[in-house]
């Protein structure tokens, strides 16, 4: 959607020239361009936002990492010590 700015004079003139008087003019016009702009993201918003984004992405990417080593750790606590352990026990139950 093109980022086209609301003319407040244009609106007001318009509403003039059909009647109404300045203070309700601008009124309306103000209340118009507050319901059309009011909601809308500025450029400052979207890049803070873009910003958090690539944060977080990092973020994810360091905790992958850290699983990895979690992984690896467990792993190999698991072949030092319950294997020999688990094999041991197999051992001894087989007549």
């Amino acid at each position: 959607m093109a980022n086209t700015p609301f003319n407040t004079m244009a609106t007001v003139r318009l509403l003039r020239a059909s009647g109404i008087e300045e203070r309700q003019a601008e009124a309306i016009t103000t209340a118009i361009k507050d319901g059309v702009t009011g909601g809308v993201a500025t450029k400052a918003d979207i890049g803070a936002i873009k910003a958090d984004i690539v944060e977080i992405r990092t973020d994810i990417t360091v905790l992958r990492n850290e699983f990895k080593w979690i992984k690896l750790i467990g792993g190999a606590i698991l072949a030092v010590l319950v294997l020999p352990w688990l094999a041991e026990l197999i051992t001894a139950t087989m007549p």
